[in-house]
């Protein structure tokens, strides 16, 4: 790639220069926050503990394999997401590598994992992705709490890079949010997180799909430390849960859920495939994952047991509160 001009106006750097290099670099897409942006009120003495210098934020968005990220043998999902994480970072990496041949410093974050453990439970993440992109105009929330960009849909991942320059454009809001609230997301959920005009449930969200992370990890050496014997043990993890576990750990995550993801039919690119052949879609997409025969981790008495139980494809794996504390 050429060394790019640095156009600049009273030493400001030309975003339009900057789009033109997370381009090449490989984004999808890529937006931009000033750090005094009222919206990254909650989030600037995190972005400032990181990196001091911060004057800007790049929000950058790469796409993912669709079909993927739908099908009902869910570890080509979790396969989508480690993978794409990867290229993302590789992205990231390499705009700064550019940045830095026009004298731009900056960090670039992790699109997801590691954070930093040392909060856990909680605020362990310092920049939050959806917000920085919903600020430099990349979308906006989708009912089901993800960020959706108006081509892609909701087909992406999210990363941040904090640069120590000023940039004589930054991004705004959308006006129109590209979620036209089919409720495909409520539907679909086995737990019920996603519901229409109340709080989202993250902790239903947390407590099924983050099973394989830390989560349930902390579960994992609860059972085994509390467990007389190997049949007490195989009480709280039966066989196929600990091998999806020691998968997760060579292999990377396995998420156990993403159907909001999945049945998305937002943005331009693939909006028709559900407009236009609805039945279809219905068909291939949402039914394989609502009528998918499997464990569902809920904790006792909840709300999402109460959900999980209206569907008899779904078995019900009770487990204790993720967040509790330990002696």
């Amino acid at each position: 790639m050429a060394k790019p001009h640095a156009a600049t106006v009273s030493d400001k750097f030309s975003a339009k220069t900057l789009r033109q290099i997370c381009l090449e670099a490989g984004a999808y897409d890529a937006g931009f926050v000033e750090i005094g942006r009222e919206a990254l009120d909650q989030e600037r003495s995190d972005i400032l503990r990181v990196y001091p210098r911060t004057r800007s934020l790049i929000s950058i968005i790469h796409g993912m394999n669709r079909e993927n990220i739908q099908s009902p043998a869910r570890y080509l999902y979790a396969d989508e997401i480690n993978r794409s994480d990867d290229e993302l970072m590789k992205i990231s990496r390499t705009i700064l590598r550019h940045l830095s041949e026009v004298g731009i410093r900056g960090v670039a974050m992790t699109g997801a994992f590691p954070m930093d453990m040392n909060r856990y439970p909680g605020k362990i993440w310092d920049v939050s992705h959806k917000l920085v992109a919903v600020a430099a105009g990349l979308g906006h929330m989708g009912l089901n709490r993800l960020v959706i960009h108006p081509q892609r849909g909701n087909a992406i991942l999210l990363n941040s890079i904090l640069i120590d320059a000023e940039l004589d454009h930054y991004g705004q809001p959308l006006s129109q949010n590209p979620c036209f609230e089919c409720k495909l997301c409520v539907g679909v959920c086995p737990v019920g997180a996603i519901r229409p005009h109340e709080p989202f449930d993250a902790m239903a969200c947390l407590t099924h799909s983050y099973r394989d992370n830390m989560l349930g990890f902390l579960d994992w050496i609860d059972a085994m430390i509390a467990s007389d014997d190997t049949a007490a043990y195989r009480q709280r993890f039966r066989d196929p849960e600990t091998a999806s576990l020691w998968q997760s750990l060579m292999y990377k995550m396995n998420y156990k859920c993403g159907y909001c993801m999945a049945v998305c039919p937002a943005g331009e690119e693939r909006r028709s495939d559900y407009s236009d052949h609805r039945q279809v879609f219905m068909q291939e997409v949402f039914k394989p994952l609502r009528n998918r025969v499997e464990p569902i981790y809920v904790i006792a008495g909840s709300e999402a047991e109460l959900r999980a139980r209206r569907n008899p494809k779904k078995e019900i794996r009770q487990v204790g509160p993720i967040y509790t504390t330990r002696p």
